[in-house]
């Protein structure tokens, strides 16, 4: 029986591509943060130009709510994937038993903050998260219309006291 997990995916993909191409930590960093603002680019920008395009309600809704669905989703697995690629490329046993067998091929300067690392991924697991997220985002599109509406409102009560 094949057992996947996220680790076997990123030694058997990911690292060799990354031995590869010969990415650092600064490299990985930077990757990170290009993410993570692509990621909040799209939550953010998806209802407002909807409400730009002078979308429905209802198709307002069927656009950016998938969108927005996608984007925490990968928000949320993001975090707990960037943090295996680092332990990885450290040298990192995810798969031991004990510390000792997972901080095994690890260089002894950066013991410490593998091990930290490692811990950070526990607690609650990305999918609650994103959960949470999604409750906590799903009236934004509300909130973006409605803004969006208002702002209409105003537009045209000015320019008909104008004319």
């Amino acid at each position: 029986m094949v057992v996947f997990r996220s680790s076997n995916i990123i030694t058997n993909y990911f690292l060799p591509l990354s031995e590869a191409l010969g990415v650092s930590i600064v490299q990985m960093e930077t990757l990170d943060f290009i993410v993570k603002s692509l990621i909040l680019i799209a939550l953010i920008f998806a209802p407002i130009f909807c409400v730009y395009k002078n979308y429905s309600f209802v198709k307002l809704y069927l656009v950016s709510v998938p969108i927005i669905s996608f984007m925490l989703i990968i928000g949320g697995y993001w975090p707990h994937f960037y943090t295996e690629v680092r332990l990885n490329l450290m040298g990192y046993d995810s798969l031991g038993m004990c510390e000792i067998e997972r901080l095994q091929n690890v260089a002894p300067e950066i013991h410490e903050k593998a091990t930290r690392l490692h811990w950070s991924n526990m607690g609650i697991g990305w999918p609650l998260k994103v959960i949470i997220w999604m409750v906590i985002l799903l009236p934004y599109p509300l909130i973006v219309w409605l803004c969006g509406f208002g702002f209409k409102k105003l537009k045209l009560r000015f320019s008909a006291k104008n004319t």
